[in-house]
């Protein structure tokens, strides 16, 4: 089994994920793209709100 990554080089490569998504023409995103756009940017709120807690 691999190493997870550190903390922020995760939110790093989500951030990352989600500014490639962004810079598409919204019009020519497919619903899967922006579904997986919406997640990730959620997930990056999630993992955000966490950190600032003390939880991770």
């Amino acid at each position: 089994m691999e190493k997870p990554l550190p903390y922020l080089e995760q939110q790093h490569c989500i951030s990352h994920g989600v500014a490639l998504i962004a810079l598409s023409d919204p019009q020519e995103l497919t619903p899967e793209l922006q579904l997986i756009e919406n997640n990730m940017a959620m997930a990056f709120c999630l993992n955000l709100w966490m950190f600032n807690r003390g939880l991770k």
